[in-house]
């Protein structure tokens, strides 16, 4: 019987695949805490005894349907078509979860929540899950799990639970990682980069500001329920990719229900108007 060994939300923006003096230039002579950060998690992850990271990738939109990349491998090279200048060429090559893939696919088909497992390795890759794996992965599988962009909160709510009883049925150990922002407004084209310092104090808007921090501290006293109940209000904010990362992730691990509190592996950032954060929950307790 398979089981959830952890779970995050993780910022996967694509300044943590440049040079470290790359990044204290556009930090005004700070680094990010964001790398650091991936460095703990990695290290949760492997006391954790995963064999399985399922990566919610927010930059993977869908329309009519969940969709998990479910083919046995993925290899070749990665270029952003967002941001070719910090992404180029990168190398990728992991082993896939075909089983646990297949198995979402037939769960969700008998409760009726639209999931289809995708084995062609000609599917675009986004990098939420690049980044992830070049930072996070060991010898894992890795499962990508895409954003039905027509789902409402309900919806990846279900497809979470789904996920979640397919880990149960198979032998997996899966870490759940959403790979997404909090807040996602980016500052217009003229003052964008005057807004690189990863400071919050760059954060879009104070009041975006505001709420992803109401949304971290609800998170660290474990009160899933709130912040479910918050979200109509936290899509005023744009969450990055509706927010779905979050939704998927906590449907698998029982939905208000869960009361696995969170801790903070990095500071919460900036990144152009973003709101960033490394949490990762304590399923343990």
């Amino acid at each position: 019987m398979g089981e959830i060994v952890g779970a995050a939300v993780v910022c996967h923006q694509p300044s943590i695949m440049m040079p470290e003096e790359i990044r204290r230039l556009m930090g005004g002579g700070t680094d990010t805490s964001m790398v650091d950060g991936l460095a703990v998690m990695k290290k949760a992850i492997q006391d954790a005894g995963a064999d399985t990271l399922i990566i919610f990738d927010t930059h993977w939109f869908t329309t009519t349907e969940h969709i998990v990349a479910g083919a046995p491998h993925y290899k070749g090279l990665y270029t952003s078509d967002e941001l070719p200048t910090l992404i180029t060429d990168h190398a990728y090559d992991y082993p896939g979860a075909p089983e646990l893939a297949q198995s979402i696919a037939d769960i969700g088909a008998e409760r009726g929540v639209g999931t289809l497992n995708c084995t062609n390795t000609n599917i675009a890759l986004h990098y939420p899950t690049i980044n992830l794996v070049h930072y996070l992965r060991d010898n894992e599988k890795i499962l990508s799990t895409g954003v039905c962009q027509s789902a409402e909160a309900h919806n990846f709510i279900a497809f979470g639970e789904v996920l979640g009883e397919a880990i149960k049925q198979t032998d997996t150990r899966a870490v759940l990682l959403g790979a997404g922002g909090m807040s996602h407004k980016f500052w217009p084209l003229d003052t964008i980069f005057q807004h690189a310092e990863f400071s919050p104090e760059h954060v879009f808007t104070k009041e975006a500001r505001k709420m992803d921090e109401k949304i971290i501290d609800l998170w660290e006293k474990g009160d899933h329920a709130s912040v479910i109940a918050m979200y109509p209000e936290y899509r005023k904010h744009s969450p990055e990719g509706f927010f779905a990362h979050y939704l998927m992730m906590i449907g698998a691990l029982g939905g208000g229900g869960c009361k696995s509190k969170g801790m903070k592996m990095s500071d919460y950032e900036n990144a152009v108007g973003t709101g960033q954060v490394h949490m990762w929950f304590d399923l343990a307790a």
